[in-house]
């Protein structure tokens, strides 16, 4: 079973995936909900974008095989 964390305060992620290893990521503004599975989207500096920034998915997780929580 996966743990996600997702912090909403600080716009961070941590995802346990059990013995192996677990990840945090940074800069999140959110994890979006798709069909089967959690996107997780983590936001980067950009020169060419028109905002200054641009916001691309750096992990996806099955929704069944995930227990997430959202805390602040």
């Amino acid at each position: 079973m996966i743990k996600l964390t997702f912090y909403t305060k600080n716009k961070q992620v941590t995802v346990d995936f059990g013995d192996l290893h677990h990840e945090t990521y940074e800069n999140v503004p959110t994890v979006q909900v798709r069909e089967r599975y959690y996107e997780i989207m983590k936001r980067f500096d950009s020169e060419t974008a028109l905002n200054g920034f641009t916001t691309i998915p750096v992990l996806r997780v099955p929704i069944s095989n995930t227990i997430m929580f959202i805390e602040e």
